[in-house]
């Protein structure tokens, strides 16, 4: 059979063979291998000529404000506190309890008692994320504010590493990386690990790069808290990270990344609970960047900037355009099998394994745990069919929010707060 496929690759054109490689470019082979590439060897050749960046103490330490806001945190809350207190010298902690019906209120006021710096705040009706955060938000002295899930632990100096850019007056918030605390619990688990490799450690890193980040990681991010109050704090979600980071864009204020500020995080066990998240995420390629925020990409809006443009014509391209491209596609080939359909498919798999090997050549190089990395990069042949299923997912999140706003029935946000909101 692979004989076969060889002889039929061997006989098209130049002129053939192109064409047939056209689709490769609708499942973001440009996106993620071409730049992760070129970023990647770019430092190779700085470190080449200057030599490897010296190890350096932290020269900015600002007073931080941590707050965890939660809903039903009560088994994980005690064990995100214990990693994270005392890793900081100048940093109040702050609890919001949204409102929960399990032990998460008496299980942190139990670690403030005998923790100084605690602060437990609790609401006695659910109002969202985006509700909790801004309650704590007028208990908050520090300078920084940086924002944990109850479900999440932070590696080893990962409160150092996301202050240090704010010694930069512009930057007016810092996202953490995410990484999978559980990858190896089954298949699902797993390519999530090696997805949030790709997009999150190094595909943030480029488009940190490129001033086109335009999502604050919600698991771990920190935000100037005068740049927070310009803005108003946080807006009704969901995707209330991503409105975020938006309209601080919009205020004028530069978005950065810390690779190794990292923030370890339960990732879902099953496919139903992973498809229903990833559909709520994608919601937001509509509501923000199609709608909310569309401004950002007018030339005559005071809010218009060639980064913020950037930063929309990524998501309409690669979130919106080339997933319809993809489908249309894909929807086409299906009238008009022939016998060398498969072939083309394979050639389009291969094509997505070496795009991939190439990109954990990336995330190895920047790792800090390669062995871990490694082993989970080994979950690569079932990536292009993880890939071809988030696209799915993309298709039926995007069709619905442009159609029906799908995004402000959804019970992330309670109904009475998500009737008070305006719906974009």
């Amino acid at each position: 059979m692979f004989t076969d496929w060889t002889h039929w690759l061997s006989s098209m054109a130049i002129d053939q063979l192109f064409w047939l490689m056209v689709p490769v470019l609708l499942i973001d082979l440009p996106r993620y291998s071409l730049g992760l590439s070129a970023m990647c060897l770019w430092d190779m050749l700085y470190e080449l000529v200057y030599g490897g960046e010296e190890v350096r103490a932290y020269e900015y330490c600002p007073a931080v404000s941590l707050v965890i806001a939660g809903l039903n945190e009560g088994d994980t809350i005690h064990a995100t506190l214990d990693s994270i207190w005392g890793t900081y010298p100048r940093m109040e902690i702050i609890v919001v309890d949204d409102g929960s019906s399990d032990k998460m209120t008496a299980i942190s006021q139990d670690f403030a008692k005998r923790h100084a710096g605690v602060l437990v705040l609790t609401k006695p009706h659910r109002g969202g994320k985006s509700s909790a955060l801004n309650f704590a938000l007028p208990f908050a002295n520090g300078e920084v504010v940086v924002c944990v899930d109850g479900d999440s632990e932070l590696s080893e100096g990962a409160i150092w590493e996301i202050v240090q850019p704010f010694i930069d007056p512009q930057v007016g918030a810092v996202s953490g990386a995410v990484v999978g605390r559980n990858p190896f619990v089954n298949l699902c688990t797993w390519c999530q690990a090696y997805e949030y490799l790709r997009c999150i450690f190094v595909g943030r890193m480029f488009a940190a790069r490129m001033d086109i980040l335009g999502v604050i990681s919600g698991a771990f991010g920190a935000y100037r808290r005068s740049a927070l109050q310009r803005v108003m704090g946080w807006d009704v979600g969901p995707g209330e990270d991503g409105d975020l980071t938006l309209r601080l864009r919009k205020g004028g204020f530069r978005i950065a990344f810390q690779p190794y500020a990292q923030c370890r995080t339960n990732l879902p066990t099953k496919w139903w609970t992973l498809i229903r998240q990833r559909r709520r995420w994608e919601w937001a390629a509509i509501t923000f960047e199609c709608r909310k925020h569309v401004d950002m990409g007018n030339i005559f809006s005071p809010n218009f900037r060639w980064s913020n443009l950037g930063v929309l014509l990524d998501r309409w391209i690669f979130n919106v355009l080339l997933v319809y491209l993809l489908w249309g596609y894909a929807a086409w080939v299906c009238f008009h099998l022939h016998e060398n359909t498969w072939k083309q498919f394979f050639l389009y798999y291969l094509c997505y394994l070496l795009s991939d090997a190439v990109i954990l050549t990336v995330v190895l190089y920047y790792s800090t745990n390669r062995w871990r990395d490694l082993l989970v990069g080994l979950s690569l042949p079932f990536t292009p069919f993880y890939n071809l299923l988030q696209k799915a997912i993309s298709l039926w999140a995007i069709t619905e929010e442009i159609f029906s706003r799908r995004s402000f029935r959804d019970g992330f946000v309670p109904e009475h707060v998500r009737q008070a909101t305006w719906h974009w």
